[in-house]
């Protein structure tokens, strides 16, 4: 049974963070919509105007899917397939984007507000219903929440590139704390059972304590630090643990520039990005 209060909550999370997007995408020169080729962002392989895009494509698509599953289907939406390469993958958003062209902005504000609006005046009795997601069919609050943690990470993306301070909006913060676990669980690269597990500790330096993530080589788990030893500590702040956990981040460059400090077995922290890969 869905949470009532905190699903609310989540919708107001995704509106907040649209329109604090649209309010930044607003001061962005002109030239990143007739020029997208030349703006890159943080997302590895994508411009910043390939990044709105997808943020469009993600909020009609997210949209049709609660409607569907409002009546019952959890079915693709009709014409739907998936790309068979991250190459194609690519193609069919870069077609997408130059189809919309300078009209990216409008776009996105108006797929944002048909969003919105359909998540606010939902029954509080569909937030349970099972709705299509392109990897898997799951509850339409748990689809709420991977829109949230879309638009708080792309946002970065976004920035980033411009800003190199960027941070991720403190509005989002606490939820994509939350989030991390489920982010890592569905880019955990299954393997053969460890002979001795491997603890991962990150410690953030602006909260009180940290989190572990434990792997076993087939499963992992993920927790609040506790005193037991870990093999790898990485001592960072609350963004850089939530950016590097969705590879947004190089370790080394990272450990390098001091925005992560690395105590422990440097082989195995450089395995941490190969045991989570994003999907």
């Amino acid at each position: 049974m869905s949470d009532i209060e905190q699903v609310r909550e989540r919708i107001q999370l995704v509106r907040d963070l649209s329109n604090e997007l649209a309010a930044y995408l607003h001061t962005l020169p002109d030239n990143i919509w007739r020029e997208p080729d030349v703006y890159a962002s943080a997302c590895e392989g994508w411009k910043i105007a390939d990044v709105i895009t997808h943020l469009i494509l993600g909020a009609n698509i997210f949209g049709l899917s609660i409607t569907n599953a409002v009546r019952g289907v959890t079915q693709p939406p009709m014409g739907w397939t998936p790309p068979s390469t991250r190459e194609q993958g690519v193609e069919r958003l870069v077609e997408t984007r130059n189809a919309i062209h300078e009209d990216l902005f409008y776009d996105f504000n108006a797929s944002c507000k048909r969003f919105n609006t359909l998540l606010v005046e939902l029954e509080a009795d569909a937030y349970a219903l099972p709705t299509w997601h392109p990897y898997f069919v799951i509850s339409v609050d748990r689809l709420i929440d991977i829109r949230a943690s879309e638009l708080a990470v792309h946002s970065w993306d976004i920035r980033y590139p411009i800003d190199r301070s960027a941070k991720l909006s403190e509005r989002a913060k606490p939820f994509m704390l939350e989030f991390v676990w489920r982010w890592l669980r569905s880019g955990f690269q299954k393997g053969e059972p460890l002979d001795a597990p491997v603890r991962y500790r990150f410690d953030l330096t602006d909260a009180d304590g940290g989190y572990d993530v434990t792997v076993y080589g087939d499963n992992f788990k993920h927790a609040p630090s506790d005193d037991a030893p870990a093999d790898v500590t990485f001592g960072c702040d609350a963004d850089t643990y939530i950016l590097f956990c969705f590879g947004r981040l190089q370790l080394r460059r990272s450990v390098r520039r001091g925005r992560i400090t690395l105590t422990g077995d440097e082989a195995l922290a450089a395995q941490f990005t190969e045991r989570f890969k994003g999907v």
